[in-house]
């Protein structure tokens, strides 16, 4: 994946030689100073604020939104049919199948490999866009639940009815906190791994997963470790409750946007941690390509301490560019976390409620969640189009063997099709709305929560700054230049 980044970043350097946004290798030059832009963001998030204040005044404002059934509607109908269904998840598998296989067996050149394009771009970062603007298909067409279920199927008309399953209870305790790490560990595999393009190194974790998840659905009932303890699951089903789409467990409805984010009441710690991982990852992602993060980088290494430390454990085989940005990695969720609890403690203080921290921190988190669409969209939106490219010579040449199944083969890829300013724009625009659906998400939960308009007016103050402080640091992270 920094392969594509590095590749796309020389040649979006040459189409733009005075750029300067985060993503496109060198700088250009901004319409407006920087502080203009968070300046004018800030104040958006603000007047948001007040406008909301003034007229948002009911608790049951969130309650009972609108919602259009899609299966009454004769033309849609057939997108439920269990033939379309079925063919949804056989696709997923097959899909599933052909990237391991392009891994295993294919060329180990990551741009002649279907299965870096695939992971990294297509499914991680496609297919969160689909997730977080149309709807779960992840739930649909999860190969690995479907591949469990056919095995299921088989292991009952074989053993007279048995499930495979041991059906073994699933902790309440434990809930996401499973996801919590996985999602931890794919970070890391997707940030500072440095084989994580390797076709072959990428093949062989994406069946390990593939086995672990099985695994876990033989131990513990399967639908309940797919909806709490598999990372993948909680992380797109979190981004697809902004969607307006809201399918499954029979329905096909239609919904306001971000709706599927109010909730009746507060959610699971482990839950509220997954959420504020998933936004200092991505947050991560675009910080430590920056300036600053090389000279922590060189800091960290003439400092006599941790450089004597980082030689210690370089002796044992580890890297220590890779030892340095692991525990920037690992300080950043924390930093969203005690900054989050921060002002949920402001919360409580300043209206006075005999409430405590954790309930507050639990009932809000879900108001993040369009902020951390904002900005996977806004990060991660050139590079789909640029490297995204990639999977229309890859879908006639999987294995790199030289094949032309479709006629595609020969297809150029096009890494200047994006303009920093349509980036720069688009990023911004992304950004901003998110965190003004944030601010009336969260005074929406305010009202509900806190149960009188004044409280809940007061306890947005500490929301609305933290907002304020996330988007400076977004935009400051936008229109930082990519150092490899």
């Amino acid at each position: 994946m920094n392969k594509y980044r590095m590749a796309a970043a020389a040649v979006l350097a040459c189409a733009a030689p005075h750029a300067a946004a985060h993503g496109f290798g060198q700088r250009f030059d901004l319409p407006l100073t920087l502080w203009l832009w968070v300046s004018g963001a800030g104040a958006t998030i603000v007047l948001t604020f007040v406008v909301v204040a003034l007229f948002v005044r009911e608790r049951s404002v969130g309650e009972g939104y609108p919602r259009v059934d899609l299966l009454r509607i004769g033309a849609l109908a057939w997108l439920a049919h269990p033939a379309v269904v079925a063919l949804a998840r056989l696709l997923g598998v097959l899909l599933f199948v052909l990237t391991v296989c392009a891994g295993y067996f294919g060329v180990q050149d990551p741009y002649s490999n279907l299965i870096t394009t695939m992971v990294w771009i297509m499914w991680w970062v496609g297919l969160a866009f689909v997730c977080a603007l149309v709807g779960d298909l992840w739930a649909l067409a999860n190969p690995l639940r479907t591949l469990f279920a056919w095995a299921e199927a088989l292991y009952a008309a074989l053993s007279g009815g048995r499930r495979l399953s041991r059906e073994l209870p699933y902790p309440a305790w434990l809930a996401a906190w499973p996801a919590v790490l996985l999602f931890l560990a794919f970070s890391w595999s997707e940030l500072i791994w440095q084989d994580n393009d390797v076709p072959g190194y990428l093949a062989r974790a994406l069946l390990g997963y593939a086995l672990h998840t099985w695994a876990e659905g033989h131990r513990k009932r399967r639908e309940r470790w797919l909806q709490q303890g598999e990372a993948f699951a909680v992380a797109f089903g979190t981004l697809a409750r902004f969607a307006p789409l809201d399918a499954g467990r029979g329905r096909f409805e239609l919904r306001p946007p971000g709706a599927g984010l109010l909730i009746s009441r507060a959610v699971h710690p482990s839950y509220m941690v997954f959420v504020l991982l998933m936004l200092s990852t991505v947050t991560f992602d675009g910080f430590h390509e920056t300036p600053l993060m090389q000279r922590v980088y060189t800091v960290a290494q003439s400092s006599p301490g941790i450089a004597s430390l980082l030689f210690s454990l370089s002796e044992m085989g580890l890297d220590e560019s890779q030892l340095v940005a692991s525990a920037a990695l690992a300080v950043f969720p924390l930093g969203f976390i005690a900054f989050y609890w921060l002002a949920s403690w402001a919360m409580v203080r300043v209206t006075r409620r005999e409430a405590s921290v954790t309930a507050a921190a639990c009932s809000f988190v879900l108001t993040l969640v369009p902020i951390a669409v904002a900005y996977h969209l806004s990060h991660y939106f050139s590079l789909l189009l640029t490297a995204g490219q990639f999977i229309i010579p890859l879908a006639s040449d999987p294995f790199g063997f030289g094949w032309d199944l479709f006629g595609t083969a020969k297809y150029k890829v096009d890494l200047a099709i994006v303009s920093p300013y349509v980036f720069w724009y688009g990023a911004v625009l992304l950004i901003v709305v998110g965190h003004v659906v944030a601010v009336w998400l969260a005074h929406v939960e305010a009202l509900r929560f806190f149960r009188s308009r004044e409280a809940a007016l007061k306890s947005q103050i500490p929301m609305v700054v933290l907002m304020v402080a996330y988007t400076t640091l977004s935009l400051w992270i936008l229109a930082q230049p990519i150092v490899g």
